[in-house]
């Protein structure tokens, strides 16, 4: 089941993938190319992303992707892929992203 679509606009501007604070307790995915797409998720999906981007960074991207709902727009999930290989992360980096996780 696919998850609902919070707003469309039609743009040219460049691909931006970024997650914003809404209010309210809110995020929001912008994912922007040609089309932009706002898509609402959930705290715990934003813990999930910003876990994700402090141990597997490519990895984070590719699940925000797969949060956006693409109906309604010209593209498809299969349309958007970040490559690249992330590496496992350190025991600094760890130890960074649990101090990080106490403040959320």
């Amino acid at each position: 089941m696919g998850r609902k679509q919070q707003n469309t606009i039609e743009t040219n501007k460049p691909f931006l993938l970024r997650v914003i604070y809404a209010g309210g307790g809110m995020y929001d995915i912008i994912l922007s190319y040609k089309t932009t797409v706002f898509q609402p998720i959930s705290y715990k999906e934003y813990k999930e992303y910003r876990r994700l981007c402090y141990l597997y960074p490519v990895r984070a991207k590719n699940y925000l992707l797969d949060l956006v709902n693409f109906e309604g727009t010209p593209y498809k999930r299969s349309d958007f892929r970040f490559i690249g290989k992330d590496d496992e992360p350190t025991e600094g980096i760890i130890a960074l992203w649990q101090e990080i996780e106490k403040g959320l």
